[in-house]
C-alpha cells in the first residue's frame, strides 16, 4: 500500500512539474535567491554566516590522451516544507568545474523543488576551436523559454552576444543537449548520495 502511495505521489509531482509556469523574471529571482543563500554560508559559523551545507564530489583522474582530469561537483539542496523531523531534501543548485587537457569548463544548474531544471549556465571551449562560448538556457518545465549564446576569442576577456532567442540554433544543439543530459545526471547522483548520506528521510525509507 505504501508503494502505491509513493507512485501516486510521484505522478502528482510530475503533473505539477509538467504544468510549471515560470517566467524569465521568476528564474532570475530564484537564481539570485540561491546565490544569496550560498553567499551566506561560512566556514566560520557560528561566529558568522550560516552553516555550509552541500555535497561535494571531487574527481582526480589521468585520462588517455588528455592527462590529468580534475573535476569538482557541488550540489546545494533545500528542504521541502514538511512536518517531519527529517524533511526531504531537493536538489536546488549544482555547479561543475572540470578540465580536459588545457580546456576549462564551468557549469551551473538551477532546479525547482520538483526536480525540474529551470536554468543552465555554462562556459564551453568546444564549439569552435580557439573560441570560448557562454550559454544561458531558461526553462519552464520541459519548454525552453530562451537561449542566449555569447562568444569570445580565447585571448580576449569580453564576450559578445551572438544569439538570443526562443530556440537553440543547430550549431549549438549538440552542446545544449549535453548540458540538458548533465542536468538529469546531477539529479540521479544527488538521489544516490541522499540515500547514503541522509537515510532518515521518508523518501528514502523502504519500510512497509
Amino acid at each position: 500500500m505504501r508503494r502505491l502511495f509513493v507512485v501516486i505521489a510521484c505522478l502528482a509531482l510530475w503533473a505539477q512539474a509538467a504544468d510549471a509556469q515560470y517566467t524569465i523574471e521568476d528564474i532570475r529571482q530564484s537564481y539570485a535567491n540561491v546565490k544569496e543563500h550560498i553567499g551566506r554560508m561560512s566556514g566560520e559559523f557560528p561566529a558568522e554566516g550560516t552553516p555550509e551545507e552541500y555535497y561535494h564530489l571531487h574527481v582526480e583522474q589521468n585520462l588517455p590522451g588528455t592527462g590529468g582530469h580534475h573535476e569538482h561537483l557541488r550540489m546545494y539542496y533545500g528542504e521541502l516544507e514538511r512536518d517531519d523531523i527529517y524533511p526531504p531534501h531537493y536538489l536546488w543548485f549544482a555547479t561543475r568545474k572540470y578540465n580536459f587537457a588545457v580546456r576549462e569548463y564551468y557549469e551551473e544548474y538551477l532546479y525547482d523543488n520538483n526536480g525540474q531544471i529551470m536554468f543552465i549556465y555554462a562556459t564551453n571551449p568546444d564549439v569552435v576551436f580557439g573560441e570560448m562560448y557562454e550559454f544561458r538556457l531558461y526553462y519552464d518545465g520541459q519548454r525552453l523559454l530562451k537561449c542566449i549564446v555569447k562568444q569570445r576569442k580565447v585571448d580576449e576577456k569580453n564576450y559578445r552576444e551572438v544569439y538570443n532567442g526562443p530556440a537553440v540554433p543547430e550549431a549549438y544543439k549538440e552542446t545544449t543537449d549535453m548540458l540538458r543530459g548533465t542536468a538529469n545526471v546531477n539529479l540521479r547522483l544527488f538521489k544516490q548520495i541522499e540515500d547514503v548520506a541522509y537515510p532518515y528521510s521518508e523518501t528514502n525509507s523502504d519500510g512497509e
